[in-house]
């Protein structure tokens, strides 16, 4: 089965610092693929709490280089190779994240290989297809990314500011998460706020919409109220992720 689990729901300096959500990105198993999804603080530590084993990871995924998103990605490298004894696997990146003050160490990178994101990239894990239809507007190089998998189409939205290109570039995904850190804007961090994210889940309209990366705005409104409200007002199955929650994108569909 196909699914994705959550090692971490939290996004946002003070939810993050302070661990009130855990921050380990996501891990995928897509058709026979494992795929994780921007490792942020305790990534390591959840994937063992979770009986996962990095081991078996096909590609390690950064949308950008910012702590909540990279904090764990030399470690997760080198468990993924064996501490490096086991060249093996994908590492799936922003340019910044290699060049000048680089966030993937130079001493890990002879361990797998490294392929630099490009807005409209598309790569292939064998039967999984990602691309990259879009980079969101952040303070830093940021991209979101679909896999298409079983005929399944899952888009990511990032960290990013609302602008209209988005809901096209994600038209026709059965499956979206959305990272929402804000309930309100504020211009100087350039989140998506709940509002925002509703939006675009309506104007997207997949199957089903999982919201995370939860600031502390969002955790104090309740995330799992938010999403109830979304679902009423656009018709589309919308929940709130939490620390640990596992979802089978087949049973959805």
């Amino acid at each position: 089965m196909s699914g994705v689990i959550f090692l971490g729901s939290g996004g946002g300096r003070m939810v993050v610092l302070n661990q009130l959500r855990h921050s380990g990105g996501f891990w995928l198993k897509l058709s026979n693929v494992n795929i994780l999804q921007d490792p942020g603080p305790g990534c390591l530590v959840m994937a063992h709490k979770r009986m996962l084993k990095p081991s078996s990871l096909d590609a390690i995924v950064l949308s950008h280089r910012h702590i909540d998103h990279s904090n764990d990605i030399n470690v997760m490298i080198e468990t993924m190779t064996g501490g490096g004894f086991q060249r093996r696997g994908r590492v799936i990146v922003p340019g910044d994240c290699l060049n000048d003050d680089p966030v993937v160490l130079k001493y890990v990178r002879p361990f797998t290989e490294i392929i630099e994101i490009k807005e409209g990239m598309k790569l292939s894990i064998r039967d999984v297809n990602i691309s990259f239809p879009i980079r969101t507007v952040h303070p830093v190089e940021t991209y979101g990314i679909i896999y298409e998998f079983n005929s399944i189409r899952l888009g990511y939205i990032p960290d990013t500011e609302y602008f209209p290109e988005l809901a096209q570039a994600f038209a026709g995904v059965d499956f979206l998460i959305i990272n929402v850190v804000r309930m309100i804007t504020d211009k100087r961090i350039r989140h998506l706020n709940i509002g925002q994210a509703g939006d675009l889940i309506g104007s997207i309209k997949p199957k089903m919409a999982i919201l995370t990366h939860f600031g502390l705005q969002v955790l104090k409104a309740s995330p799992e109220h938010q999403a109830k409200l979304i679902s009423e007002r656009t018709g589309v199955s919308v929940i709130a992720a939490n620390d640990g929650m596992s979802v089978s994108f087949e049973e959805k569909c």
